[in-house]
């Protein structure tokens, strides 16, 4: 004798899956973002009855996040058993920045030198996430830098990212040299020769003049006398103090301008007036002569 019902079996999964993270690096991109998915941070995580279906906490990145990020998987087996592990998302910015640079000119200064920080051939550097340190391959210059100069500039982001350009500093020179002169009376002393004209002249006294320039280049005089001389005189000098013409002075007044040209093409001038004076008295020579009485009981001479 048998009999039979029937029996609802309910078949429960009540394990949960093993979830099983792994850590990683993520790539800022040129715009500073990144993203993710969970499987990317997925080691194999398995459920005793088949697949699961993964979620990440986070998934998207930007410059805020750079270094080690904690995120958390989380494996569901569709059971409604869950299961989660925490990875490290390392977040990292390999994208240089942009350089951009712009062609300057600089100007000596009175002592014949310049200088420059990188920020002034910077041209607008930019970075996909921080602000940018500028380095420049140069910043200082003096006479012998007088052109075209090739300038580096380096530009870092805060991750180490470097890049570079290049910037052409322009030094120019635009202090006129400084002439000064000295007027005055000199005196012609018989030398026995006959010779009247005067020469000697001394360094800071009348009939000289003084130089200086900011740069040590050569510098072109240009003299022209008018009055008792009238000559003009065109030679190069070194900077520095206490110059005398050459030319010989002839008595009387003599005007003088001194023009100064460095080479950069600044020039000054200066003038002064030489005047040379005949110190020596004559020699006097006489002769005895006889001269005879007209018919009025006149006579005359003259002094020769």
């Amino acid at each position: 004798n048998t009999s039979n019902c029937t029996a609802v079996v309910t078949v429960i999964d009540t394990i949960s899956p093993v979830a099983v993270c792994q850590n990683i690096n993520a790539y800022l991109d040129g715009a500073g973002n990144v993203t993710i998915v969970a499987a990317d941070i997925d080691g194999g995580s398995t459920d005793n009855c088949g697949g699961v279906t993964l979620s990440a906490s986070t998934t998207s990145f930007t410059c805020a996040d750079l270094g080690p990020n904690n995120v958390t998987l989380t494996a569901n087996d569709g059971n409604g058993n869950t299961a989660t592990c925490t990875s490290v998302v390392t977040v990292l910015d390999t994208v240089s920045p942009t350089a951009s640079c712009q062609n300057i000119t600089v100007f000596l200064d009175g002592a014949g030198n310049a200088s420059i920080v990188a920020a002034d051939i910077d041209n607008g550097s930019t970075d996909n996430c921080t602000t940018v340190t500028l380095a420049a391959s140069t910043t200082v210059f003096t006479c012998a830098d007088l052109g075209s100069n090739a300038v580096i500039l380096t530009v870092t982001d805060g991750s180490g990212n470097t890049s570079t350009c290049a910037s052409t500093v322009t030094v120019a020179d635009t202090i006129s040299p400084n002439v000064s002169c000295n007027s005055g009376v000199q005196n012609i002393s018989d030398d026995g020769t006959g010779d009247c004209t005067f020469t000697p002249f001394v360094v800071g006294q009348a009939g000289s003049y003084d130089l200086a320039d900011n740069c040590s280049d050569p510098l072109t005089v240009v003299e022209v006398f008018t009055g008792a001389l009238n000559t003009t005189s065109t030679f190069s000098l070194p900077p520095g103090a206490g110059y005398t013409p050459v030319q010989a002075f002839p008595v009387g007044v003599t005007n003088v301008t001194v023009t100064v040209t460095d080479a950069s093409g600044n020039s000054s001038s200066c003038s002064y007036t030489t005047t040379i004076l005949d110190d020596e008295a004559p020699n006097a020579v006489c002769q005895n002569i006889t001269v005879f009485l007209d018919g009025a009981g006149n006579a005359s001479i003259v002094a020769a």
